[in-house]
């Protein structure tokens, strides 16, 4: 059991237990029907406030003109959705669910969801906030600004101002030398997002800040919920689910997660992908690998851990690896039908589909399928492999030394500290969840370490959700308060570092 949680579990909150004929069958299993019914109304009353603050959009889609300038059509349309819901079945009404949802919502995953969000997002943006008007920006001004508010500016860094571009003008290329940067190495799934969000806010800078910053919260949001259900499965206890996701949160290079960058959305899909391939629920695995491949260009790496999933029962049992855990097998037959094979490695391809979508796209553009592949060498990307680097490092460490080394590349040093605490927990991974695991740790860092050194590397192994599995399977329940503490101390420097611009990418 976690000790001495007042500072993670302060935002949970307890209502009193509801009497018995409120507790009865009939209204904790609802018709579909009515949830969708709800989950309609509360999106139309979402968008008709999105519209009364930010004054609507137009849009063209395919020639068609879709205009949506006034609230109150959208609230006419929830309201005689409500009332037909509402006549039809009166079962716990839609303000009495989003009451409860709110304040205690029942489902785990939610509870340790919310908790997680509200006690590390707002901290970390007011780090950086405070950070910014204390020590001021490494190079005096930021490159691009959006606002002379410096909290408005805030969320607009670095890579954030290239999804903000595609959002609001599209993708831009022209034949420039290789070392100039390009926004076609962005894949197209979070700025899409952000321009559909940064539009329903009225489409100015403002909005297109705040809506990609409402993009990565809410796919937070999800991504912790998908993992404590996953965790939950694969580890032993519920405190040891919560641990996990509270250590996620927590991690130094989580800072991300609040950040308009692409983690969240990458961390959203990969965990629901996992989580429902182990299920054989394939169409919704189809669509989560499809978001993971149009997320970022390792996104088709996800395929090789499905297709592991998936092929469970054919792997010897001594190169899968995972603990014997009824938890862990609980979803995952011994054997698959012939017809739900062809199933799950047609939903485990997606991945790979959507790498071929937009090279598709890309090369309509360019008249090269891999264009966002080379246009990574104006980042310093470029393939040189591992042996390279490590030999380039021992040489700093046997020539100048190790406290010259740290002092003249604090930066990587962090980003080195990050890839190579992850990475070193891939076999125990291997051994405690099994090879899809471990083959997800490797191949979410291992390329981008050939190709490009440690640069962002500490950002890319925040997305590496099995080894905080790991970790809170082995960390003592004594010791974990004392992890998460030590993390959240470090992600409050990478916040500062991060939003006056030094160079932790």
């Amino acid at each position: 059991m976690l000790q001495s949680r007042p500072f993670f579990r302060s935002l949970h909150f307890t209502m009193p237990a509801p009497s018995p004929s409120r507790a009865s069958p009939e209204l904790t299993s609802l018709p579909r029907w009515i949830r969708i019914a709800d989950a309609v109304t509360v999106a139309l009353i979402g968008l008709a406030l999105a519209v009364a603050i930010g004054g609507g959009f137009r849009e063209r889609l395919g020639g068609i003109r879709i205009a949506v300038t006034s609230p109150w059509g959208l609230l006419a349309g929830a309201l005689a959705i409500g009332i037909v819901r509402h006549v039809r079945d009166r079962r716990r009404p839609l303000y009495e669910r989003i009451a409860r949802w709110i304040v205690n919502p029942r489902s785990p995953a939610s509870q340790i969801a919310w908790s997680a969000l509200l006690a590390t997002r707002p901290v970390i943006l007011c780090v950086g906030f405070c950070a910014v008007i204390t020590f001021g920006y490494a190079q005096g001004q930021p490159t691009v600004r959006y606002s002379e508010n410096e909290f408005v500016n805030l969320q607009g860094r670095l890579d954030a101002s290239w999804y903000l571009n595609i959002a609001t003008n599209g993708y831009e290329f022209s034949d420039r030398p290789a070392t100039e940067a390009q926004s076609i190495v962005f894949f197209p799934a979070f700025p899409m997002a952000v321009r559909i969000a940064g539009r329903l806010f009225g489409g100015g800078v403002r909005a297109y800040l705040f809506g990609g910053t409402a993009v990565s919260l809410i796919a937070f949001f999800w991504a912790l919920f998908y993992f404590h259900k996953l965790a939950s499965d694969l580890l032993e206890s519920t405190e040891e689910s919560r641990a996990a996701v509270l250590l996620l949160a927590t991690y130094p290079f989580a800072v991300f997660y609040g950040a308009v960058y692409s983690e969240s959305l990458f961390l959203l899909g990969a965990v629901a992908a996992f989580y429902h391939m182990r299920r054989r629920e394939y169409w919704a695995v189809a669509a989560w690998g499809l978001l993971v491949g149009l997320t970022r260009p390792n996104g088709s790496f996800m395929t090789v851990p499905l297709v592991l999933i998936a092929l469970r029962a054919w792997i010897p049992r001594s190169g899968y690896g995972g603990a014997v855990s009824t938890a862990a097998d609980r979803h995952e037959p011994d054997l698959l039908a012939p017809q739900q094979v062809v199933w799950s490695l047609a939903a485990a391809s997606t991945p790979v589909l959507g790498l071929v979508l937009y090279s598709t796209y890309v090369w309509r553009v360019t008249g090269n399928p891999l264009a966002w592949l080379e246009g990574h060498a104006a980042w310093g990307r470029t393939y040189a492999g591992l042996l390279p680097l490590l030999h380039q490092y021992y040489s700093y460490f046997h020539d100048e030394g190790f406290y010259v080394v740290i002092v003249n590349r604090p930066y990587d040093l962090l980003n080195a500290m990050g890839a190579l605490f992850v990475l070193a927990l891939a076999i125990p991974v291997w051994r405690r969840l099994g090879l899809p695991y471990a083959a997800f740790v490797l191949l979410n860092l291992l390329p981008p370490l050939a190709a490009g050194g440690f640069l962002s590397a500490g950002r890319l192994s925040a997305v590496v959700f099995p080894a905080f599995l790991y970790l809170a399977a082995v960390i003592p329940a004594t010791h974990r308060v004392g992890w998460m503490a030590s993390f959240m101390a470090i992600q409050g420097f990478n916040a500062a570092l991060f939003y006056t611009l030094h160079e932790l990418f």
